[in-house]
């Protein structure tokens, strides 16, 4: 029978709260969906906010 030492009641109780611990629920993919969806939207209320004119150049130059 192994001797039990202060090493290792510390390691057990060190180990303890990780084991009780339940991983955290895996999101379902109609919660993904709904997740990026309202992501989408915040970005297009970002964007709205911003008034570009119509004669601004984009930062590139598209060549054929």
């Amino acid at each position: 029978m192994k001797r039990i030492t202060r090493r290792n009641l510390v390691a057990l109780a060190a180990a303890l709260p990780a084991a009780a611990q339940q991983p955290p629920a895996a999101p379902t993919p109609d919660d993904d969906l709904k997740t990026a969806r309202q992501g989408y939207r915040n970005n297009a209320e970002q964007l709205a906010k911003v008034k570009l004119p119509m004669a601004t150049e984009p930062a590139t130059r598209f060549k054929a």
